[in-house]
């Protein structure tokens, strides 16, 4: 608004799904999930989850994947020993969320599974805490959550794909992870890989 308020990729064109209002949520979710890979969508970003670990997401991430989406998905609002589906996947990028001094949020979920893939989610954790976003009737609040993190990471891997058109979503996924640093007083059992680099994921994307 007036140039306040400017997205992390504001070139990037949307598709929008509304999927948890109106009943049956899981299945309201998998059809968005599932209409967005027909949309042709390069990333999916998902500011939602549903409790525990629900195996029902498991074909249609990978539909996603073999679809060359990324799919870039909320950790939840739980707390430590907690994730939401299908933010707990191994074979999603899981956004966990820090505050203005990089400080995990106290409401950021973190869980370790006993798998040999991506044991630990979130992937690395991103600003969710006071962060402006739009909301009905045309305006602004700020909000915390992990919701509000997972777009910060969406966007970089949108601003990556605007610079790299050519490259995968594994690649920009790969170097997403790679630049990412943990924080000091971060423990790794909370923000797992840590905060990315955007300067450096390119870096990245351009000397592989």
């Amino acid at each position: 608004v007036k140039g306040r308020h400017l997205g992390c990729a504001p070139g990037a064109k949307l598709a929008s799904a509304v999927v948890i209002e109106g009943g049956r949520v899981l299945a309201r979710i998998l059809g968005g999930m599932d209409w967005a890979i027909g949309q042709g969508v390069r990333i999916l970003s998902m500011s939602l989850g549903v409790p525990g670990y629900e195996p029902a997401f498991e074909i249609v991430v990978e539909a996603l994947r073999a679809n060359g989406v990324l799919p870039v998905i909320a950790v939840g609002n739980d707390g430590p020993g907690a994730a939401r589906s299908p933010g707990d996947y191994s074979h999603v990028l899981s956004v966990g969320a820090i505050d203005s001094g990089d400080r995990v949020a106290s409401f950021s979920s973190s869980r370790r599974f006993a798998r040999q893939d991506d044991p630990l989610v979130p992937d690395l954790i991103a600003p969710g805490v006071k962060v402006v976003s739009a909301v009905p009737s045309r305006a602004y609040a700020s909000m915390s959550g992990t919701s509000m993190a997972t777009p910060h990471v969406a966007g970089l891997a949108a601003l990556l794909m605007e610079a790299r058109p050519q490259a995968t979503a594994l690649q920009v996924e790969t170097a997403i992870l790679d630049s990412c640093a943990l924080p000091p007083g971060v423990p790794p059992e909370r923000g797992n890989r840590g905060v990315p680099d955007a300067v450096k994921a390119l870096q990245l994307i351009e000397s592989r």
